[in-house]
């Protein structure tokens, strides 16, 4: 079992047994506490790996429960000529979403500056006043003077880390500097010693005036690095090795300081990882369900080891008597004896901040998997160009770049944005641009699309509402597991030419005070991509039928088709279904030309793509928040009849649903029609789920395939053998990929190499 060293999203009134907790002996626990660590840290060495996958474990579980609730909600809802079957949306309806947007526009200024609030609150100037116990002569290093620093020093940093759960490499952390966590609205400190009890969240203190212990791990630090810096004859070189060497020893030593670092399962996830990215696959497994590694004796005796080891358990149990001793909800953070990834992640950015020289580190909220966390990135030149590593306190010797396949599915912050660069090179943390100033250009039930300009790009932005007062808390767990399911999707597969790329997002949360004064929180998901100014190929393919035309221009047709066959073969060789293939879901731009002259093609609307194997696994593979491959899910016309039966019975499907749906897509382009356009809705069920009836083509189409006349290339506009040859592939493709058998459909690599075999007009510039 692994020890989760994750956020705590739950106050400590939900632990096991308040009222034993009351019961402590204060006195017993404080003195037993050192020697308990001491025996954690030499025998365990001493936090397991896998944050909190019993915690994921039971999330999978609840949402798969929900759906089986659900199934009989399943509902088709209408869009233009198609439907898609889909459960209750607990999105916000359109009337509540123009005010929910100019809630948040009003905030949107606020976030970029926190002094705001030090102005509303110009009486609470104070600080806490408790009694110092440093030691003077400890540090030769002087502290900061004791002289009165101005309230708005310490709150402007903790109020934007509140808000935008980041802080740069530009923003020094004052003694002063406060967190109450992602969940609590911003408050003074002092409304927070008034207003929080002993079994809520701790709000955690940096402060080396008034912590004793903080001044003596300040201390430390500063002589443990003072002992690695180089030889003056290499400063002047610069090494930006130097500084991920001293952080990468920070980390080990805030590590320790917070109980040490878990060593328990890391020999068998970097066996695991490396076994996913040979394979090709996005998204590493770090659970036990899909690796053969965890079968072995030495596994088995690992687990046996370390799976009654309750980590967090203990930091609460440590936390909760501090607090009771202090009779405060304020815990300085030197008072800590074991410490989470938002304890570790703070102090991490403190110590760094204080080092000589300073050593550049974000202080960064988000998910590790699906499981709240905190964590560090420090950026290094490497050559002319910087790069970002991702320093996590809680697993301080796996240092590895932010764009490293593993971690860039994995590490998911609250907010991204990766297209500015400024002139070194260098990726900053821009601020996220505010929807309210973009075109809006589709709205749906469930989000909106917002035309927007950042720069020189152009970029599209889903965004999607959650009024957290009609949600329950599985309710806003599902808001934030679709998010960072569809970005890690879109992550996974970046820098493909034929898929929408992605540029960033943010999952963003705005307190709003109720007409009872209470507050609650408006949730705002956005997700920022590649803006392809064509639009979907479903507008050009009706264009085409207004105009009276019958098919697709044949080697245009081919070419969309050979990209869309090339983008599903990267998803499949990854082990991903995308179970929504459709003209609606492919964006186009005749009118722009890549490098090498042939029109833009993407795929796109990953909304409902999953990985292959995500029932077996509690890890990020689960991809939580997305109805898993055994539910109906996508548009019933393009579905496959094992698809359209799982709504009945939930039989696992696979990636043969897609080259189904694919070869639904090659009925649009040669017809211009949707398949079984027409036929009422039962029809469609029947012929799709009980007979396997694939969609029928047009009779002049099915001439030419059966017997290829000139009466019949008349009829269709065929005036060459070139086009005659790809019209008769597209055809025989199409009658293969819908074969009511599953296990008869082509893979996708032979469609695409089928596809590849005859050239067209673009292959020729």
């Amino acid at each position: 079992m692994a020890v989760n060293m994750t956020e705590d999203e739950s106050p400590l009134h939900d632990m096991e047994n308040k009222s034993e907790m009351k019961g402590i002996d204060e006195e017993a626990s404080l003195q037993d506490l050192p020697k308990e660590t001491s025996s954690i840290s030499e025998d365990l060495s001493c936090i397991v790996d896998d944050d909190s996958y019993g915690h994921i474990k039971d999330s999978g579980m609840m949402l798969q429960d929900h759906n089986e609730e659900e199934k009989p909600g399943l509902s088709m809802k209408s869009h233009g000529n198609c439907s898609c079957i889909s459960g209750n949306t607990d999105i916000l309806s359109r009337r509540r979403i123009r005010s929910v947007e100019n809630e948040l526009e009003d905030s949107a200024s606020s976030v970029h500056d926190a002094a705001v609030v030090v102005e509303e609150n110009p009486s609470e100037t104070s600080k806490h006043s408790w009694k110092s116990k440093r030691h003077p002569d400890m540090d030769c290093n002087p502290k900061p003077s004791k002289c009165p620093r101005p309230f708005d020093e310490c709150s402007k940093l903790s109020y934007k880390y509140s808000v935008q759960s980041f802080c740069s490499i530009d923003d020094h952390l004052p003694d002063g500097f406060y967190d109450a966590g992602r969940d609590m609205p911003f408050m003074p400190l002092e409304e927070y010693e008034r207003s929080i009890g002993l079994y809520a969240r701790e709000v955690i203190l940096l402060d080396r005036e008034q912590d004793e212990e903080l001044d003596a791990i300040a201390s430390s630090a500063q002589i443990l690095l003072s002992n690695l810096k180089m030889p003056s004859c290499f400063v002047a070189d610069e090494d930006a090795g130097q500084d991920l060497l001293r952080a990468s020893v920070l980390a080990l030593f805030v590590s320790d300081c917070f109980g040490g670092c878990d060593r328990s399962a890391s020999l068998s996830r970097t066996r695991r990882a490396i076994v996913s990215l040979r394979k090709e696959q996005p998204f590493v497994c770090t659970c036990s369900a899909g690796s053969i590694c965890d079968s072995t004796e030495a596994s088995k005796r690992i687990n046996n080891l370390y799976g009654h080891f309750d980590f967090t358990g203990l930091c609460d149990k440590s936390i909760h008597i501090i607090k009771e001793r202090r009779n405060s909800g304020i815990v300085p953070i030197g008072a800590l004896q074991f410490g989470v990834c938002r304890h570790r992640a703070v102090l991490m950015k403190y110590l760094c901040d204080r080092a000589d020289p300073p050593i550049p580190c974000e202080l960064v909220r988000g998910h590790l998997d699906y499981t709240p966390h905190a964590w560090n990135v420090v950026p290094v030149r490497k050559g002319n160009t910087w790069v970002r590593m991702i320093v996590d306190a809680c697993y301080p010797t796996n240092i590895k770049e932010e764009t490293d396949p593993e971690y860039f599915c994995r590490y998911v912050p609250l907010s991204r944005l990766q297209i500015i660069l400024d002139d070194q090179g260098y990726t900053p943390r821009s601020p996220f641009p505010s929807v309210s100033l973009c075109k809006e250009i589709e709205t749906t039930a469930s989000s909106s699309v917002y035309y927007c300009k950042i720069g020189a790009v152009d970029a599209a932005a889903k965004v999607r509402y959650l009024d957290t007062r009609c949600a329950s808390s599985d309710e806003v767990k599902n808001f934030e597991y679709k998010l960072l399911a569809e970005v890690r999707m879109l992550g996974a597969l970046r820098k493909h030419q034929s898929i929408v790329e992605i540029y960033g997002h943010q999952l963003y949360s705005k307190w709003v005070q109720a007409d009872d004064d209470k507050e609650y929180k408006i949730l705002q998901s956005t997700i920022m991509m590649e803006h392809v100014k064509g639009g979907s190929l479903k507008g050009y393919l009706t264009k085409l039928l207004k105009e009276g035309k019958k098919h697709a221009p044949i080697d245009l047709a081919f070419y969309i088709v050979r990209e869309v066959a090339c983008a599903l073969l990267e998803l499949h060789k990854k082990l991903v279904i995308h179970r929504d293939i459709k003209s609606e879901n492919v964006l186009v731009d005749l009118d722009l030309e890549r490098s090498d002259g042939t029109p833009v093609v993407k795929l796109s609307d990953f909304d409902n793509a999953i990985p292959l194997h995500s029932l077996s696994h509690t890890c990020c593979i689960a991809h939580l928040g997305t109805y898993p491959p055994n539910v109906c899910v996508g548009t019933p016309c393009w579905m496959a009849p094992e698809v359209l039966r799982a709504m009945r019975d939930k039989n696992q499907y696979g990636l043969e649903v897609d080259i189904w749906s694919f070869g639904c897509f090659l009925l649009e382009m040669l017809t211009l029609r949707i398949p079984y356009q027409g036929l009422p809705d039962s029809e469609i069920y029947d012929l799709i789920m009980r007979k396997k009836q694939r969609p029928r083509l047009t009779q002049e189409l099915e001439a030419f395939w059966t017997l290829d006349k000139p009466i019949t290339r008349l009829e269709l506009g065929i005036t060459s053998d070139a086009h005659a040859e790809k019209l008769r592939l597209l055809i025989d493709l199409f009658y293969q990929c819908t074969k009511g058998i599953a296990s008869e459909r082509p893979k996708a690599e032979a469609v695409y190499n089928l596809l590849c075999s005859l050239p067209t007009c673009y292959d020729m510039r």
